[in-house]
């Protein structure tokens, strides 16, 4: 019998999304926290985006958990617990489940409740046996985990903190080594952390996988702007806005952009943003790595990097952690 107990932490509020969107929009290049992509219509958007010909990542990255999954299962340890921050659909956790057969408990951790609906709708009756204990909430917020760490005792357990994807690149070197910590706390002392990494790679190749042909990043994108239209009393026009990926040679990452077509100013719950032709609201960064930058971005988070597995192409690698 599958057991299910959900524990749900506080979810973000209305104030913090308007402080957040406000304080990015006020600023000399506009911007917009990429978290808040993944309302409901956001995370569908996104599991459009990672079955599409240009998105590299998440194909290559399920062919590395097919050819490997057994090799990370034997160095692992017996009676693990799998702890999955942003878990999605809850495919690529499937893999390693598979091969994991002591696994005693899986916690999927995630922002928006319709993915963690459907992920416990995808796994409970594949892995009858398992209790799933989902967590609705922000990852990212340190005190949010610590006090999950704290009421759930979960670092008193032996757990694997799993972050595929690469979306550990989505943020700032400053606040993912912040989230690393997180999972470092989340994973315990003997705990481990495995981490999909995006490794550099040819520019095209980068900028395609961030604007498709058929414009399902586009929609992914501006969906931004809908919810805040829907949620904070906003006037965007979404037509009046371009998606445009560019590649920031610098920070070695793809960053995306909603470009205004048009001198325009927008109300957002009585507050009015100002916008000239061309201006751009800065929404989202992708940084790619090398092994060794990553390795020593680990280190600043008190984890060390003990095994890797890459596809042929070198495009994409699983990353295995433990607390230094």
């Amino acid at each position: 019998m599958n057991q299910i107990t959900a524990i749900k932490q506080s979810n973000i509020t209305d104030t913090e999304f308007l402080n957040d969107v406000i304080s990015g929009l006020t600023q000399q290049q506009k911007t917009l926290p990429c978290k808040y992509f993944y309302d409901d219509k956001g995370a569908a958007l996104f599991e459009q985006i990672t079955t599409l010909q240009e998105y590299y990542v998440t194909r290559t990255e399920l062919s590395i958990l097919e050819q490997h999954s057994q090799a990370i299962a034997d160095l692992l340890p017996e009676n693990l617990s799998i702890i999955e921050p942003g878990c999605g659909s809850g495919k690529k956790v499937a893999y390693l489940l598979a091969h994991m057969a002591n696994v005693k408990t899986f916690v999927p951790f995630e922002i928006s409740e319709e993915m963690l609906s459907y992920s416990l709708a995808h796994l409970s009756p594949l892995f009858p046996e398992l209790i799933i204990s989902p967590l609705l909430g922000d990852f990212t917020h340190s005190q949010m985990v610590k006090q999950l760490t704290k009421d759930t005792a979960l670092d008193s357990q032996t757990n694997l903190v799993y972050f595929p994807g690469s979306t550990l690149g989505n943020f700032a070197p400053v606040k993912a080594i912040e989230i690393m910590n997180n999972f470092h706390r989340l994973c315990g002392v003997n705990g481990y952390v495995l981490i999909g990494v995006d490794l550099v790679k040819e520019r095209q190749v980068l900028l395609d996988a961030y604007n498709d042909k058929v414009g399902v990043t586009a929609a992914f994108n501006k969906n931004l702007l809908q919810r805040i239209n829907n949620e904070l009393n906003g006037t965007f026009n979404l037509d009046n806005f371009s998606h445009e990926s560019r590649f920031n040679e610098q920070h070695s990452r793809i960053e995306m952009h909603l470009v205004s077509n048009c001198n325009q100013s927008v109300i957002i719950n009585d507050q009015q943003i100002d916008f000239i032709e061309d201006e751009s609201i800065h929404t989202e960064n992708s940084h790619k790595y090398t092994l060794e930058s990553f390795k020593q971005l680990a280190a600043q988070a008190n984890l060390t990097l003990e095994q890797t597995w890459q596809d042929d192409s070198n495009y994409f690698a699983l990353c295995l952690l433990r607390p230094l």
